[in-house]
């Protein structure tokens, strides 16, 4: 039986291009899934999910995992790659896009706490042209007023939010989504630099955003520290500072040698600010540890470059890590007039460094294989110091990059970094002699010897049960922190599990006992007993964990969770047709296949069965539907909120088909306000945009009455 569907409206509502046609072959055998979008190359729509997918990955491990794969470099160029098949094919934008996103979803193992405002992301390029386009798109905005920017280090650290009332510091935040960050209160109080109570002369309410950074010479010291003590050094000062401050034991921080480079009044507008430059000027007068390279200032495009310059040539002698200027519209009310995409404002830009640069030459070149069977070629390099970092191996992406560069044994090479450890191979400067022979793809995998098959640019390993190399990936994925969270099941672990045969697949975790764990070296009775308890504790999982757990190709943890909170239970997604699974908010025809696909596959199901016999995922609430008549409607908030935070009205907003923005415009439909609201509502009452006041709102948003 094969029936056609069409899905223009889920799209319309996801805000694509009204005329966008999609169809959707479905057999109820295979569960096929095929799509037709006019004028759209198949290897575009392949593309697009390629990128994301590596993305999402890359994401993970820079935010929670604070342990980078790749260069900051080689990540902006896929992320440029994938804002560009965006814009030139916006019928492929998905809600749930890097594109759209910031940071990623709080660590659990500390309290979600909702920012005063997002926290967004910086549109950054090393090339001249943005700021460029920058200048233009300010002047535009301005038409014919002064305009004046800041330009401050972009200093390589962690972003906080710091929230002062009656002076004192009550509330400290990591980005988090950019929505909900991480409460770490306990230990930005732990830092000797960061002042406790602000002066008499400050407001009642202050927010400050900045850089938590560790100096270069205080992070050597601490490297030292561990590797004496027989732990593993950090590879870098960012992800030093970022160990640092997700510690459970506010002790550990303490002990660590962080600062903080303030950047902003976020509650500036509130505040009656008319300037950035003021803002800061009274920070350091409150007490706040403002540095003079935060209040630089400029006109021109020639001013900035000037600035970038003198960072640039002198980054070796300064104390902290920085990888390009920071570039901003100093006027507040230039930037509410020229306000914000999704992820990024338009009233700032970051201007980076070209990445370091180094020459080393090619010891070896072998092919990993990933958790999802994926090859990806590595050069083992001739170690060498780049930036105060010892690089020893770079990604090399695939093997069409291999082809690429010409790359061989023996060959010297220039390799980059920019800011973290896995260095990019730029070019070939002097070919090895004698000439080896290319380094081609394997033909059979170099774990299991099953036949490797090609997918587009890349090459995979099809044996995804069978082959060690992924079956260690998917029991690391699913017993990850985000996942099933079983604490003391880590690579090592895993590897050591897998050598003694004690685990084979998922299901065979919930088979290992402690009798069976304690003579292996390395482990007690305690550790053993510890582990299997968190074995224990994992048998009834949250279902957008298990789900996010069993690592289906497209699916990260947003996804998951909303296909969880859509359909409620693990058997009604686990049946769930592509019909269906498009008509959760963000999932698109690709994530779609992906899913159908990874539960019609037999190997796949069997697997399941097994462990469904062991784990009992938990149903969820499924989710409300959106709200017809607020579907669409901008709402912007300002002041207090009594009944929830401002964050979490958003959000409310948001699930019932609204949009919240943090700038006013005429495109405005409603403002929202509360006590403390500042200029935001005057301006508000000159658009004639719509007021309400909590009481107002909150009927608005209620369910109506029967």
């Amino acid at each position: 039986m094969i029936f056609v569907l069409f899905v223009v409206n889920h799209y319309r509502r996801a805000g694509f291009r009204p005329n966008l046609e999609i169809c959707c072959c479905f057999t109820h055998k295979d569960v096929v899934v095929t799509e037709t979008t006019s004028g759209i190359p198949e290897s575009v729509r392949q593309r697009v999910a390629e990128l994301r997918e590596q993305i999402h990955y890359h994401n993970y491990r820079y935010y929670r995992l604070n342990n980078p794969e790749i260069s900051d470099s080689a990540y902006d160029e896929l992320f440029q790659e994938l804002q560009r098949l965006e814009r030139e094919f916006p019928q492929l934008v998905t809600p749930d896009s890097p594109t759209r996103q910031v940071g990623a979803e709080p660590l659990e193992a500390f309290r979600p706490v909702t920012h005063h405002r997002p926290m967004l992301s910086l549109e950054s390029s090393n090339e001249n042209r943005i700021l460029e386009d920058f200048h233009r798109r300010v002047l535009e905005a301005a038409a014919g007023t002064t305009v004046g920017y800041l330009i401050q280090p972009k200093v390589d650290g962690v972003s906080v939010e710091l929230v002062y009332e009656d002076r004192r510091l009550s509330r400290a935040a990591t980005r988090g989504d950019g929505f909900t960050g991480e409460d770490i209160t306990l230990n930005i109080r732990a830092i000797s630099t960061v002042p406790r109570t602000l002066s008499p002369s400050a407001p009642a309410i202050v927010v400050v955003r900045g850089e938590i950074f560790m100096p270069v010479e205080g992070f050597r010291k601490l490297n030292e520290e561990l590797i004496t003590e027989n732990n593993k050094p950090f590879a870098n000062p960012r992800n030093a500072a970022s160990g640092s401050l997700r510690q459970l034991d506010p002790a550990i921080t303490a002990s660590r040698p962080l600062e903080l480079f303030p950047f902003e009044l976020t509650n500036a507008d509130d505040l009656g600010y008319r300037a950035e430059s003021d803002c800061l000027k009274d920070l350091k007068n409150w007490g706040l540890p403002v540095p003079s390279e935060a209040t630089e200032k400029g006109a021109s495009p020639n001013d900035i470059e000037a600035i970038h310059h003198r960072y640039h040539t002198s980054r070796d002698q300064l104390d902290y890590e920085v990888d390009g200027v920071v570039v901003k519209v100093d006027s507040l009310e230039l930037r509410m007039t020229m306000g914000s995409r999704t992820r990024t404002p338009r009233w700032a830009v970051a201007y980076k460094f070209e990445p370091r640069q180094e020459v080393t030459r090619v010891e070896k070149i072998i092919a990993q294989v990933g958790r999802t069977g994926k090859l990806t070629p590595v050069a083992l390099l001739l170690p060498v110091d780049v930036g105060g970092v010892t690089v020893s191996r770079a990604s090399l992406h695939n093997f069409g990059e291999v082809k690429r560069l010409d790359l061989r044994l023996g060959d010297t090479v220039r390799i980059q970094r920019a800011g973290d450890v896995i260095p990019q191979v730029m070019e070939v400067i002097k070919p090895g002699e004698p000439r080896s022979e290319p380094f081609l793809p394997p033909e059979s995998c170099p774990v299991c010897k099953s036949q490797v098959v090609a997918e587009g640019a890349y090459h995979k390993c099809p044996n995804r049960f069978g082959c060690p190399a992924q079956i260690h990936g998917s029991i690391s994925h699913y017993s990850s922190r985000m996942a099933l969270d079983i604490e003391g099941l880590g690579e090592k672990t895993i590897t050591t599990f897998l050598q003694k045969g004690l685990i084979t697949d998922l299901a065979s975790i919930y088979k290992l006992s402690q009798d069976k764990i304690s003579p292996l070296d390395g482990f007690g009775d305690l550790s053993a007993q510890n582990l299997i308890g968190a074995i224990e504790k994992s048998r009834k999982p949250e279902l957008h964990r298990f789900l996010y757990g069993l690592g289906i190709p497209n699916v990260g943890e947003k996804t998951a969770l909303d296909i969880s909170r859509h359909f409620g239970t693990f058997a009604a997604i686990r049946r769930a047709t592509g019909e269906q699974l498009l008509e959760v908010e963000g999932v698109g025809p690709v994530v779609a296949k992906s899913i159908v696909d990874f539960f019609a596959s037999q190997p796949v199901s069997a697997e399941l069965d097994l462990l469904l016999k062991k784990v009992s995922p938990q149903a969820m609430v499924i989710q409300e539907p959106f709200r017809a008549e607020l579907t669409g409607k901008t709402f912007v908030f300002t002041g207090t909120l009594e009944s929830f935070s401002r964050g979490e009205a958003q959000r409310r907003v948001e699930a019932m088909g609204g949009k919240a923005s943090s700038s006013i415009s005429s495109k405005t439909d409603f403002m929202v306000y509360g006590p403390g609201a500042g200029s935001k509502l005057e301006k508000a009452r000159q658009l004639g945009i719509r007021l309400l006041d909590e009481k107002e709102f909150l009927e608005l948003i209620s369910e109506p009455e029967e």
